[in-house]
């Protein structure tokens, strides 16, 4: 027995080993395993094009052992973040222990998560958790999209990591609202909607025409915290609340984007009213951060590090290529006012005149 609890302390320290793990993005294997309370939990029917529509959920799983340190710690946390999102249910798979041991476990820490089992590690290696010589590598977290495929990866735990979680699980659970929204929407009659032309110079970004309502997302700040888009335009903001914005995508080696930030930025002082939120798309925030410090830049920043937000506004095309800068001003009942992209001398009037029209309109 001392043999054994011996191996799985070791492997749980083996943080930057390497089994040839998912990768985000990639399609999580189907799997079924026990439930600890009994019956069987199917991915298939929760995750992926199989599962009902009213079904299908991001949901978490997560590889531990019960002598494994680091796990606990990171089920202390997901405990608390399963109260946070209930909406992303979050699975505990133990690896290779024998149901009455979990059991005591359980018991022991009053665990309230779900719990299923793994007990000869298939499914672990299935997900790259366990290597061919049966090594697994602990605590293995994955939280898998509604769609089956991975949205994020996790091995090890450390203090600070819940954080990281913690802005996963609410991206998520706003796309899966927005989501149930839309299958409650479509058992609606479909009422008829006047057609709005788009205005002049107002450009496409894949799909998106003046006058549509803006997609709804959460991201990061560059100084701390998250940027919510329903908390600052639309019907979710008291009226008193709401405030134009401007959401514009660049990247710190495109060249005409540093040109229209500089405009931006003199506009930004002349219309306090409207504000301008920079969206940095695909790159780390230490890059981005040397940016700011070079040109001494005072906008407001927020980081589209994987280029979620990118895609819902047509600013990347499948392929991952994006056009820049891509610009959009956002009226406060949460409507596309302008799109612009790219950016030449004499734009800056142009925008000039939108934020003149636009915070007379907020005015009335």
């Amino acid at each position: 027995m001392k043999k054994v609890t011996l191996f799985v302390l070791s492997s749980c320290l083996l943080l930057t080993a390497a089994y040839g793990q998912l990768q985000v993005g990639d399609q999580a294997p189907s799997f079924f395993l026990k439930k600890q309370e009994g019956g069987s939990f199917y991915l298939s029917r929760v995750v992926g094009p199989k599962a009902k529509p009213a079904k299908r959920s991001p949901i978490v799983l997560s590889f531990f052992q019960t002598t494994c340190v680091p796990c606990k710690a990171e089920i202390t946390e997901f405990e608390k973040l399963q109260a946070e999102f209930p909406e992303i249910p979050i699975y505990l798979i133990d690896l290779s222990e024998k149901a009455d041991l979990v059991t005591e476990y359980i018991q022991e820490f009053d665990l309230k998560l779900r719990m299923l089992l793994d007990l000869y590690g298939v499914t672990g290696k299935k997900f790259g958790v366990v290597d061919e010589n049966g090594r697994a590598l602990l605590p293995n977290s994955f939280i898998l999209d509604s769609d089956g495929t991975v949205f994020y990866h996790h091995s090890g735990f450390k203090p600070g990591d819940e954080v990281v979680y913690r802005e996963k699980f609410a991206f998520l659970a706003e796309k899966q609202a927005q989501y149930l929204a839309a299958l409650e929407a479509a058992k609606k009659p479909a009422e008829p909607v006047a057609e709005s032309k788009p205005k002049a110079g107002s450009g496409h970004g894949g799909g998106l025409e003046v006058g549509q309502t803006a997609p709804t997302f959460f991201l990061p700040r560059m100084d701390g915290g998250s940027f919510y888009l329903s908390r600052t335009v639309g019907p979710k903001v008291k009226l008193e609340d709401r405030t134009p914005v401007v959401i514009s995508f660049f990247q710190t080696t495109c060249v005409p984007c540093k040109a229209e930030i500089t405009e931006l930025e003199k506009l930004q002082e002349e219309f306090p009213g409207i504000t301008i939120y920079l969206v940095d798309l695909n790159e780390k925030k230490e890059l981005v951060a040397e940016y700011i410090k070079r040109f001494d830049l005072k906008l407001e920043m927020i980081l589209d590090r994987y280029g979620q937000v990118g895609k819902k506004y047509g600013v990347v095309d499948k392929r991952g290529r994006a056009v820049l800068p891509n610009t959009f001003v956002v009226s406060a009942d949460g409507k596309i006012y302008y799109h612009h992209t790219g950016f030449k001398p004499g734009d800056e009037s142009v925008y000039r005149e939108k934020f003149v029209a636009l915070t007379k309109q907020s005015a009335e």
